[in-house]
């Protein structure tokens, strides 16, 4: 015996035969129960005998349709044909009656069930009490162990049949668990391709947005004043040379990052775990790690550089640190410095303006990011949503549980302000 093969159980619960099949089935099972030589066995006369033993096997050949029905003519036909068997005869095994009860679990509540089945053992017992008080007929003992055979085999049918639809709802539900499963899955791998693809296009907008604003304010320049101050035009000319040069190199890491194969991200997420994880709270952002050989990811030590870039394209910026600098996870310090370089090209695009204010507040619970400027124009533009900037800070900050506020000021100007929780972060 194969011992990889399945229980016979489950070989006969997987069993499917189409309709026509098992009505074939049906019909040889009838044939073979009808067993017309026991017709001498009976005392009734023959015309009767004959109709009472195709009553009690052939309607079987219709259990499929009419369950309940034939079980109950099938099992009258086969207590009379038990309370009439002749005297020293062989007791009448109901096997039309095994086969039709076979198939009640399968059809019917297992309480339905189980009623059909005890009505059927007492149907079987009055043929056999009639059968024992027939005159010159076999001892109480005999008709007693025919009795118990026969409603063993009535009951061992029946419990066949509930077997058989236990396997197959185990079966189904297995199946639809695993259905469950896979549609589980589906939708995880769809969440996570949502939130990469969410999160390379923020990255994506803060680079490409801030480096062609400042580049587009820097061309302006020199267009302005290639002829009647070449050398400020080659000052211009520099500066978007350098700028965009940064752009390329934050753009090859993203790009660099994206192909990383599984054994660079493994190594990534391990070295997360040792420094970033610390800090408990921060969520999955494949963007943040850095593999070896490539460009850090920016964060506030490197507001000098943006600072300078900026100044470049003509807005100054003054900035302010408050309190002692304490350590951020990695993630909250690229969300912060991405949020101060997208409130400056804000600035730059809208505001109108040559300077802005920005001020980093480190407190023992929460670190705070400030961006205010003092222009005039661009302020419904910059908080109609109509592009990506403010969408894109929004989410970064919520990421992490913060807060998040940009609107104009009283009389003019716009502020960003955006405050971002340690404690949950880091507890």
């Amino acid at each position: 015996m194969d011992p990889y093969s399945p229980p016979l159980v489950t070989r006969i619960a997987r069993l499917r035969l189409r309709p026509w099949q098992w009505a074939t089935v049906d019909c040889v099972v009838a044939v073979l129960a009808a067993a017309p030589s026991k017709v001498p066995y009976l005392r009734y006369p023959g015309w009767l005998a004959v109709a009472i033993l195709i009553l009690a096997s052939l309607p079987v050949a219709l259990r499929r349709l009419w369950p309940r029905a034939v079980l109950a003519v099938v099992v009258v036909g086969s207590a009379l044909a038990i309370a009439g068997t002749a005297v020293n005869a062989p007791v009448f095994i109901p096997l039309g009656a095994c086969y039709a009860v076979s198939l009640i679990p399968l059809r019917f509540p297992r309480r339905e069930a189980l009623w059909l089945l005890l009505a059927t053992v007492l149907a079987m017992g009055v043929g056999f009490g009639i059968y024992a008080a027939g005159p010159g007929n076999a001892s109480a003992g005999d008709t007693g162990r025919s009795a118990a055979e026969s409603g063993v085999y009535v009951v061992a049918s029946w419990l066949a049949g509930y077997a058989l639809q236990q396997q197959r709802s185990y079966t189904a539900k297995a199946q639809e668990q695993a259905a469950q499963e896979i549609r589980e899955q589906l939708a995880e791998a769809r969440r996570i391709s949502s939130e990469e693809r969410l999160q390379i296009a923020r990255e994506l907008h803060d680079v490409v947005a801030h480096t062609v604003s400042l580049i587009a304010v820097q061309a302006g320049v020199a267009n302005y004043v290639v002829k009647s101050n070449p050398d400020e035009a080659a000052r211009a000319l520099g500066s978007i040379e350098t700028t965009s040069r940064g752009a390329l190199r934050e753009m090859r890491a993203l790009l660099a990052m994206l192909r990383a194969d599984d054994d660079a991200d493994q190594d990534a997420d391990a070295n997360a775990a040792e420094t970033g994880n610390e800090t408990g709270n921060e969520p999955r952002a494949g963007i943040v790690r850095t593999a070896p050989g490539l460009v850090p990811v920016p964060g506030l030590d490197d507001l000098g550089e943006l600072m300078a870039r900026t100044a470049d394209a003509g807005l100054r910026v003054a900035l302010e640190i408050r309190g002692e600098r304490t350590e951020v996870s990695a993630g909250i310090d690229l969300a912060a410095y991405r949020v101060i370089q997208e409130a400056i090209t804000n600035v730059v695009k809208h505001a109108a303006t040559d300077a802005c204010r920005v001020t980093v507040g480190y407190e023992e619970e929460v670190l705070t990011v400030e961006v205010t400027d003092n222009g005039h124009a661009g302020a419904d533009s910059r908080i109609s949503g109509l592009g990506h900037g403010i969408v894109g800070m929004r989410e970064r900050i919520t990421m992490y549980g913060g807060d998040f506020h940009a609107g104009p000021l009283p009389g003019r100007g716009f502020r960003v302000s955006a405050r971002f929780p340690l404690k949950e972060a880091g507890s």
